[in-house]
């Protein structure tokens, strides 16, 4: 049986922001490495999945806590650049985080497949419906990671960052008090420059929204010139 255990999740998170902090390193090195935004999905997932904190050992296998393209655990609304959630009942479709980090805890509570979240019924069924404001979260991080290769970001590239940024901060706490998502990450790679001082604002400023969960995400935006973060 895998226990709740706050200190090795702790260690597991400080890893993810130690490997997240690595990446920005080498983009910084040589932006040009990374000419399209899959190859930063590729690298990110490949650092973390590589780090034996991220594969846990039991008795039917190794189990992977890193997953790419993981479900949100509510249908969702993603056109004309925004972002809404959606009634369960509802015939939207749901969304995916670039990479999610799993928790080890709830693989002893539920099926796999609700844990890993491929079956929205199942999913809801034994973790989302069932898990209480004291349980841990599902996913110990969440990441959407966003690359910029013009000079200078557009209107279009902040649409389109907000829109990723606000699925993030609507993933933390669900209704009923229970915190689905723990740490969260926009990550954002440009090519050439540092974001428009005010656009930056307005970013950052989605956080202080009545219906999202502000605490632990963070905006990161990363370029030549340095990092520059939220929190």
């Amino acid at each position: 049986m895998t226990s709740h255990n706050a200190e090795a999740e702790q260690t597991r998170q400080t890893t993810v922001r130690k490997i997240i902090s690595h990446l920005a390193g080498l983009f910084r090195q040589d932006p040009s490495a990374f000419s399209r935004e899959a190859e930063l999905h590729s690298r990110l997932s490949a650092l973390l999945a590589s780090h034996p904190s991220f594969t846990l050992e039991t008795p039917d296998g190794p189990v992977p806590l890193v997953h790419q393209e993981y479900p949100t655990p509510f249908k969702c609304q993603m056109g004309d650049l925004r972002f809404e959630v959606l009634s369960d009942d509802s015939r939207g479709k749901r969304g995916h985080y670039d990479i999610a980090v799993l928790s080890p805890w709830w693989l002893d509570k539920a099926p796999l497949e609700a844990v890993t979240n491929d079956n929205f019924a199942l999913s809801r069924k034994y973790v989302r419906d069932k898990a209480g404001p004291q349980d841990p979260p599902l996913c110990l991080a969440g990441i959407e990671i966003y690359l910029i290769h013009t000079e200078r970001p557009r209107l279009a590239d902040y649409s389109r960052i907000g829109q990723d940024y606000r699925k993030l901060l609507l993933s933390g706490a669900l209704g009923s008090g229970w915190r689905f998502m723990d740490h969260r990450y926009m990550l954002v790679f440009s090519q050439h420059s540092q974001p428009h001082e005010a656009k930056w604002r307005g970013l950052v400023e989605a956080s202080w929204e009545r219906d999202v969960d502000p605490r632990n995400v963070w905006l990161i935006w990363t370029s030549p010139q340095g990092s520059r973060s939220s929190g």
